[in-house]
């Protein structure tokens, strides 16, 4: 795996788009004038934070809960210039959380590769020595 020098986050994470602040969340797709909207835009802005603090396991999580909010306020949703802006967020935020999992995933099997001293291991060779 490759790191960027930007804060040792992998190459496969810094993408063009840049995920620190998405101006608009609220203003173009007419989010925050409902309960549903404003927890939408509260649990992604969170999403970001997270993801530009490399804490990408949590981010995921704030990018999916984020992205389900965003589609039933899409089904409630009836201008169609709004369901259009709508559908581009989605989409933009489905590519990061996919581009998240596939880097958590390809950790995951790194760290399977790469074995270590397992803590099994190291709590038996204590109790040999006493």
């Amino acid at each position: 795996m490759t790191t960027s020098r930007k804060r040792g986050r992998p190459a496969s994470l810094q993408s063009g788009l840049r995920w620190r602040r998405i101006p608009g969340i609220m203003a173009k797709s007419g989010l925050g004038q409902d309960p549903q909207s404003t927890a939408a835009a509260t649990v992604l802005k969170r999403a970001v934070e997270l993801d530009s603090e490399s804490r990408y396991p949590q981010a995921l999580v704030c990018y999916q809960e984020g992205i389900d909010l965003l589609l039933q306020v899409l089904k409630g949703t009836k201008d169609n210039t709004k369901r259009c802006n709508l559908r581009e967020k989605i989409s933009n935020y489905m590519d990061r959380a996919e581009n998240i999992k596939k880097y958590l995933e390809q950790e995951k099997e790194e760290a399977k590769e790469t074995p270590g001293i397992s803590l099994r291991f190291c709590c038996e060779s204590k109790h040999l020595r006493s």
